[in-house]
């Protein structure tokens, strides 16, 4: 019975990663878009040894409630980027506060969950190219719902969750890009090939992959 839920789960894992355009192996379950935005971000900066991020007044709280703690009891650093009157990023300013500033990481959504702007991925991605920055995007309003190809948006890293493109509550995943080598954020068990502990949610991760699949099998009529 171990055996076959595992199955499960990884079938689960290459669906989702096949919609994405990514190997299976950089993608991880995890109970959401916030605990991926935690994990990611603490773990970049303890693991990575990232000494200062990068992101906007407008993020989710996932995002600026971790960067504010992190900064609090670890010393870790952390810059606003301007956005204009309409929300749009200033690229000129990202480009400044990334100049001279060695292992950073930016971290900004693809879409507002708020006021709904879009983030200019390829452009983002470009900035931290040049500067040797690596690149973090919450996907959680755009997965489902828009053509993302995480190899050619450039992140480094995105989090996901399901029930934003019909999926189930309580159930999401993490991309880790390849060659970034992060370590578990929960302890205590080897699931997810060691990343993270806890006994899988194999329903909602085979729901989450389903309502997915769904989506893009669909595209011509959802997705734009």
């Amino acid at each position: 019975y171990g055996r076959k839920a595992n199955v499960v789960i990884e079938e689960s894992r290459r669906t989702i990663a096949s919609c994405l355009n990514v190997p299976a192996t950089s993608i991880f379950f995890t109970s959401g878009g916030t605990e991926a935005n935690n994990t990611i971000l603490t773990s970049a900066f303890r693991d990575l040894k990232i000494k200062r991020f990068v992101t906007s007044p407008l993020e989710h709280p996932a995002i600026l409630n971790t960067l504010e703690g992190l900064s609090r009891y670890y010393q870790a650093d952390y810059a606003f980027v301007d956005v204009d009157n309409n929300g749009h990023i200033d690229l000129q300013h990202l480009e400044f506060l990334l100049k001279n500033q060695p292992k950073s990481l930016v971290s900004l959504m693809h879409a507002n969950n708020e006021i709904g702007n879009l983030l200019p991925v390829k452009e983002v991605s470009q900035v931290c190219r040049k500067y040797n920055a690596l690149f973090h995007s919450d996907t959680v309003q755009t997965i489902g719902k828009f053509r993302v190809d995480f190899l050619s948006s450039g992140f480094d890293f995105a989090s996901c969750s399901a029930h934003k493109f019909h999926g189930p509550k309580g159930v999401g995943f993490m991309y880790v890009a390849q060659g970034n080598k992060l370590k578990p954020f929960l302890m205590g068990g080897g699931q997810e090939r060691g990343m993270r502990a806890g006994t899988e949610n194999i329903y909602g991760i085979a729901a989450m992959a389903t309502a997915l699949k769904l989506a893009y099998d669909q595209a011509d009529e959802r997705l734009k």
